[in-house]
């Protein structure tokens, strides 16, 4: 169903390209009764929810089913199982799952680095800053917390310098950081925002500190992006369903468009579903950096952040770049 947020300029772009696409093709265009599709409750779920409110998975599937996943184990249990055919997921998750023999195709990535750090009483906090400090991390042994190493390692910080506080969850560590149990978090969005908020508005001195997106480029020496988040598709879903790939890729970026340019209604449309309130949620967006990237375009830079974490630990990913068969488009 078109939401009532479907804005009048998508409903006439989409209606005038519905009219001037011959009625045989509109007939016999491929379509899904359903599509299960899962999310973290990052930046991507604000994507996924808003492209649902513009409409534009009416075209893909008669019936959508949503819903956020809020542990890896979850995620994975999930896509193996079959339960969930799409799901959004760390992009080194997927190179892990498709070198140890699991079908898989990369569809795109999702966003520029949506993490970084959020700090008690430090302005512009670094890596090295991190030296003598407490650090949550939440997914400690999930992609951000081999980002986490990663960064270390690559600043010298060895991890007897500070001491690590693994979180379950980013809700789990945003209240490590707020009870004043952990000096430093590392947080993705929408979380750090509304840890920023919460925190300022009880008083506390909290700052942003350095991106993780930012980092990554240094290594890489590419442009500042950390491609950690991608959809990805079972591989026999993608070869039953060839044509859903590009199907939805195109539908996200135009919702990543859409949501880029008019924040505060891309709040509006993704509140309920990420049950944060949209006033913060507007104040995210811009630091969520949503970018949609066909994987071949995002090919690249999706085999620089692999290169990296093969050289601090190549079991990360499964001991080496994954083939051309995990790039589904």
């Amino acid at each position: 169903m078109v939401s009532r947020h479907f804005t009048r300029r998508t409903a006439l772009m989409t209606g005038a390209a519905f009219l001037a696409m011959p009625a045989v093709l509109r007939a016999n265009a491929p379509r899904l009764p359903r599509l299960v599709l899962q999310t973290p409750g990052s930046g991507p779920a604000m994507l996924m929810a808003h492209a649902r409110a513009l409409g534009l998975f009416d075209a893909i599937a008669d019936a959508v089913d949503l819903s956020i996943w809020t542990t890896g184990d979850e995620m994975r249990a999930g896509l193996v199982s079959g339960r969930v055919p799409v799901t959004v997921m760390p992009t080194q998750g997927a190179a892990s799952l498709y070198n140890r023999g699991f079908g898989l195709r990369l569809v795109a990535t999702l966003t520029d680095g949506h993490c970084g750090l959020i700090a008690r009483g430090m302005e512009d906090c670094t890596i090295p800053d991190l030296r003598g400090k407490s650090v949550v991390v939440p997914n400690f042994n999930d992609f951000t917390g081999h980002m986490m190493r990663l960064a270390l390692a690559h600043h010298g910080v060895g991890l007897d310098a500070l001491t690590l506080i693994p979180a379950t969850t980013q809700m789990e560590a945003a209240q490590v950081l707020l009870s004043g149990r952990a000096d430093v978090a590392l947080l993705a969005e929408p979380g750090a925002t509304a840890a920023l908020m919460r925190g300022r508005a009880e008083g506390l001195d909290l700052h942003r500190g350095v991106q993780m997106r930012d980092e990554l480029g240094r290594m890489t020496g590419l442009r500042p992006s950390l491609p950690q988040a991608a959809l990805a598709m079972r591989a026999d879903f993608a070869s039953q369903h060839p044509w859903l790939a590009g199907a939805l890729t195109t539908a996200l970026s135009e919702a990543a468009a859409d949501l880029n340019a008019n924040p505060a209604q891309a709040a509006e449309n993704a509140a309920p579903f990420v049950e944060r309130a949209a006033p913060m949620l507007a104040q995210a967006i811009p630091f969520a950096n949503i970018n949609v990237l066909a994987a071949q375009v995002a090919r690249p830079e999706v085999e620089a952040l692999y290169q990296a974490l093969i050289a601090a630990d190549a079991g990360i990913i499964g001991g080496a770049l994954p083939d051309d068969g995990l790039y589904a488009v």
